[in-house]
């Protein structure tokens, strides 16, 4: 009886290692000056960007994960805008100039807030110069004061979904709601 019972175990234990082996903490990242966090595969990289703009250049930090078949990013904006700020007209022209970015095309597109900010998810697609098919997932939200947008999203090239995207999108915090490590 205690040779079946161990056997059992034994076979029990030899069962959920391979489904824990998998598993991994997620990294929190907050961007330095605490506008956004989200949680990432693993540890991410940073980067300075500037883009230029109507408004004059336009710094920010980049944070990106990316493996074979992944990507995930992550920024905030700060527009040096005194005066009128259309949260719609940021939220669409932060999808606009995504998706022509990649040349990606709009599969869906849905309203919704987060942490009391305006914003929209964008299901995409697009194609890589090598015909590798790319699916995707877009949260951008705005603010008008101060005036901002905050971006996040998650691509993956293969025809199968990503089972992380939703974790990684479903992480995001804005403003006062930005998690960080204490």
């Amino acid at each position: 009886m205690r040779t079946k019972a161990f056997l059992i175990g034994l076979f029990v234990v030899a069962a959920l290692v391979p489904a824990f082996a998998g598993a991994r903490a997620w990294v929190l990242y907050t961007h330095p000056d605490k506008l956004i966090s989200v949680r990432f595969p693993d540890r991410p990289t940073e980067t300075e960007q500037e883009v230029p703009s109507a408004v004059g250049p336009i710094r920010f930090k980049l944070a990106m994960f990316a493996d074979d078949t992944r990507t995930y990013l992550a920024t905030a904006i700060q527009y040096p805008i005194k005066g009128k700020f259309s949260v719609k007209g940021a939220l669409d022209g932060a999808r606009d100039q995504a998706l022509t970015n990649i040349k990606g095309k709009i599969v869906s597109e849905k309203l919704m807030k987060l942490d009391g900010y305006e914003g929209r998810e964008v299901a995409f697609e697009a194609d890589t110069p090598s015909n590798q098919h790319i699916r995707g997932a877009l949260r951008i939200f705005a603010s008008a004061k101060p005036p901002s947008a905050f971006i996040a999203t998650a691509m993956r090239i293969t025809e199968t979904p990503d089972p992380d995207a939703q974790k990684f999108l479903d992480s995001i915090h804005l403003g006062k709601k930005v998690e960080f490590k204490k």
